[in-house]
């Protein structure tokens, strides 16, 4: 007999995972996602790790009951939870010495996970369910190092990115690369934004370091009546998820290919690794996005950081080989 519903079309089942994962582009009206049994979390779940054929970008849709909570745990890949409804808390610590430290979030609230640091969720509402929206490096992390072990049984502690610091939680501050650095951010969908004309026509954006990840890079994009953004070619992969308006969004790529997508508040969009794509808003309101990338090949390549797109480098030498001329053993 089965122990979960029948799989809808378009979606598959992790038996493994215990995950349903839906394929494609676009997932809609998350709120309501179709969500399974997930007994090793306490939870009902759905993944949109498949999306866009994605291997290192997690995104998870985790509910949790009534008053519930998940299992405490630790992980050494960087992750980070919006809440799409309900409120309650999470509690964490670096040191295994130190007091817990309460997070509290509510819907439209996101939080980071500091990595390998312990914590633990809890639904403060006793009478309805919460919904987070997670995402995580945990994949790529798995392939790197072909071993789950590695990233759920380390005992490396990162005391660089956080030390159960008495403010991280409330710290706010601009950093030289023009990124904030904020481990909570609360209330997205009305957080203030800054001019960004390199990102497009009436675009806003703000970019945000947060947890002290060094590959998720995390940013909140507004684009005002008839903004567009200009075209783009990421060489991340990417989660755009639609805190309020509608979009419409052109991918494409040298083969030929080509896409419009259509979508609005509640809707995830994962446009391809590597594929053209250009965002426009539709109807007579502003539009806003927040925008999660796994930027490794950035980090690994060493490019400049563009918020925009990160080609490969040319780095054809200009020297052959070393000139070993006035070379002399030394003595």
């Amino acid at each position: 007999m089965s122990e979960h519903p029948p799989v809808p079309p378009g979606m598959r089942y992790d038996e493994r995972r215990q995950f349903l994962l839906p394929q494609g582009i676009v997932a809609r009206n998350l709120a309501q996602h179709p969500l399974f049994p997930r007994p090793k979390r306490n939870s009902r779940a759905a993944a949109f790790d498949e999306l866009a054929g994605n291997t290192t970008l997690g995104i998870h849709l985790s509910q949790m009951a009534p008053g519930g909570t998940k299992p405490g745990h630790r992980h050494v890949d960087e992750a980070a939870l919006f809440v799409i409804y309900g409120y309650g808390y999470s509690e964490m610590k670096q040191a295994d010495d130190k007091e817990v430290q309460r997070v509290d979030w509510k819907a439209g609230d996101i939080i980071s996970i500091p990595s390998n640091a312990w914590h633990q969720h809890f639904n403060g509402d006793p009478d309805n369910p919460t919904l987070q929206l997670a995402f995580k490096n945990t994949r790529w992390l798995r392939t790197l190092f072909g071993s789950r072990d590695f990233v759920y049984e380390n005992d490396f502690r990162f005391h660089d990115r956080y030390d159960d610091e008495a403010d991280y939680w409330t710290r706010h501050k601009e950093l030289e690369d023009g990124r904030i650095d904020a481990n909570v951010l609360h209330d997205l969908a009305n957080e203030p934004l800054a001019p960004a004309p390199d990102y497009g026509e009436l675009v806003h954006m703000n970019r945000y370091r947060m947890g002290g990840h060094y590959m998720l890079d995390f940013s909140i994009v507004e684009m005002e009546r008839r903004g567009r953004t200009r075209a783009h070619r990421p060489l991340a992969e990417e989660a755009l998820y639609a805190l309020s308006g509608r979009f419409r969004t052109w991918v494409w790529d040298e083969d030929g290919n080509e896409n419009l997508i259509e979508w609005g508040e509640g809707d995830m969009l994962t446009p391809p690794l590597g594929v053209w794509r250009r965002h426009t808003t539709r109807g007579h309101e502003p539009a806003r996005y927040l925008l999660v990338r796994n930027n490794f090949l950035n980090v690994a390549l060493g490019n400049p950081d563009d918020p925009l797109r990160t080609p490969i480098p040319n780095r054809y030498p200009t020297v052959i080989e070393p000139d070993y001329s006035g070379y002399e053993e030394p003595i």
